[in-house]
């Protein structure tokens, strides 16, 4: 049985039928094109019309017609398995022997068994590439049609005449009728076991490779669909729990990524991570190893869009939405920081509004991939004085002056960065070079948000969002709860679930179109830098350090 070592799920069935149906179209299409072209060599030789009277031309046909059926019975609806696995194995049999009664007829002086051979070599070997197969299968077949080609051609060359031999070039001297016989048949064994050793190998190797792809399609319990996006570090498949069948998004370690440093810092993300419990943060369901070594984790699946491509999509959001926006990321930081964690990485594309319970916008922090403990200080990875680590148009002053300094309000820094673009569709600074970017968050002051937004910009909210960007930390807020508390306490209008409703019906189309347009970009906005070596002289002395 040819897929007895593949799955019998019935994605795995599809695609068995669907590669049998390509299977016999290819080699149903090469037979009529060998038809043609000997049909176009009549023409060419004016022997057409008494040659389409001889046998060869109709076996020739004959044996096209179990291709046409392959591909016929396989191509439509799905059909049970072994229907497939029938018409695959019949059609290549039936095929065989009109090959094989093709070579009967023609003359054995011009290399019948050559021509037939290759006819049946072709097909043998497209049936490796197309069909899932294991190399047992593939030999069992092979020898079903070895048997009667060698006998065939065996029986084909008892009528040689040695004399018409020797005109086309052959040496026979010395050679008797049965030693002509025997010759024949050790040439076409010799052939065809080489045909089915290669096809057979083709068959091992293509078959594990589809194995290895399979295992990493199922990781654990969980069955990955779909690539949802990347980042620096890893890939984000949708997946399905194989029990529960609760839908998941499954992080998976870049394959290329290796060393037992980056597997640490991946495995140290998803299990600072789980601790926050926050309900606008991203829960961690659980993690694990591929049994090739490969690292990941799995949580809730999100459906909705980051606010990157929100803002891209539709431009500047209402302020009431802002403000909504800003006081829910400020608590999941809260908690972040409360148990001694900082996330570095906050940024419009790790922020997700998502559906959840039937109501809309509710903001979900993702991707804590340079989170840091603040009392963590002998840890290598996050105490490297002469590291950088962050997205440019969202790094603090200290992020870029001293990076082993960082604290929450560092954090801060951020989220009012998020706020000012949120606000006027556009970064706080913008620049040629990340350079240039990362001096500016040290030493410019920013545009007015009422005036970068083209439009006034409520007072207090304006303050509010400038104290998060001040250069200094300590005329910060002091902490993100203060920072959610004054956001309360501003005087504006509530961002209500029928807002939000309103809001994705009007624009919600045209955030998937975003959505799924999206290229892989490397941009100064939307990737991580992480430098180890000093990029500037004298970088602690520039002024405006915080």
């Amino acid at each position: 049985m040819p897929t007895s070592s593949f799955s019998t799920s019935p994605e795995a069935k599809a695609f068995y039928q669907s590669r049998v149906a390509s299977f016999g179209l290819i080699i149903a299409v090469a037979g009529a094109i060998g038809l043609l072209f000997r049909i176009v060599i009549g023409l060419a030789s004016g022997t057409l019309l008494e040659k389409l009277g001889e046998p060869s031309y109709w076996l020739h046909a004959a044996a096209i017609v179990p291709c046409l059926a392959m591909w016929l019975v396989c191509r439509g609806g799905p059909r049970p398995l072994n229907t497939a696995i029938a018409a695959e194995t019949m059609g290549l049999l039936l095929a065989s022997v009109g090959y094989i009664g093709m070579g009967m007829t023609i003359p054995p002086e011009v290399g019948a068994d050559v021509i037939t051979a290759f006819a049946l070599s072709f097909a043998l070997f497209s049936r490796a590439v197309f069909v899932p197969s294991t190399a047992r299968h593939t030999a069992m077949l092979g020898l079903l049609i070895g048997v009667p080609l060698v006998g065939m051609m065996a029986l084909h060359y008892r009528d040689v005449n040695p004399a018409m031999w020797r005109m086309v070039g052959y040496d026979t001297r010395g050679f008797e009728r049965s030693t002509i016989i025997i010759s024949t048949a050790l040439m076409t064994t010799m052939w065809w076991t080489l045909t089915v050793g290669l096809s057979s190998i083709a068959c091992y190797v293509i078959h594990r490779l589809r194995s290895e792809v399979s295992s990493i399609r199922s990781l654990g319990q969980y069955q990955l669909e779909r690539k949802l996006g990347e980042g620096s570090m890893g890939v984000v498949y949708q997946a399905t729990h194989g029990m529960l069948k609760r839908p998941t998004a499954v992080k998976l370690l870049r394959p290329e990524l290796g060393g037992l440093e980056v597997h640490n810092l991946f495995r140290r993300e998803v299990q600072l991570t789980a601790k926050l419990t926050h309900p606008n943060t991203i829960r961690i369901y659980d993690y694990g190893r591929t049994p090739e070594g490969l690292f990941y984790y799995a949580m809730e699946l999100l459906d909705g869009a980051s606010l990157q491509d929100i803002v891209e999509a539709t431009g500047p959001q209402p302020v009431p939405r802002v403000v909504h926006i800003l006081r829910d990321v400020a608590l999941a930081l809260d908690e972040a920081h409360s148990v001694g964690l900082i996330h570095r990485d906050v940024k419009p594309s790790n922020v997700m509004l998502a559906r959840r319970g039937g109501a809309d916008d509710v903001v979900k922090v993702v991707d804590f991939g340079l989170v840091k403990r603040l009392q963590d200080d002998d840890d290598p990875e996050t105490s490297d004085t002469r590291s950088i680590k962050g997205t440019p148009h969202y790094l603090s002053p200290e992020g870029v002056n001293t990076p082993n300094e960082v604290d929450a309000r560092s954090d801060l820094y951020s989220l009012g960065a998020m706020g000012y673009y949120l606000l006027t569709g556009r970064p706080v600074f913008e620049a040629d070079t990340v350079f240039e970017v990362c001096m500016q968050h040290v030493q410019a002051a920013p545009a007015p948000l009422s005036e970068a937004r083209g439009e006034p910009i409520p007072k207090e909210l304006e303050r509010l969002i400038l104290s998060c960007l001040a250069k200094r930390k300590d005329d910060r807020p002091e902490s993100a709860q203060a920072l959610a508390d004054a956001l309360d306490q501003l005087d504006l209008p509530r961002w209500t679930r029928a807002d939000a409703e309103r809001w994705w019906q009007r624009y919600g189309s045209l955030v998937e179109e975003q959505r799924d347009s999206i290229a892989p970009r490397i941009t100064g906005h939307t990737m991580n830098v992480v430098i180890d070596e000093p990029w500037f002289e004298g970088a602690e002395s520039v002024p405006g350090k915080g």
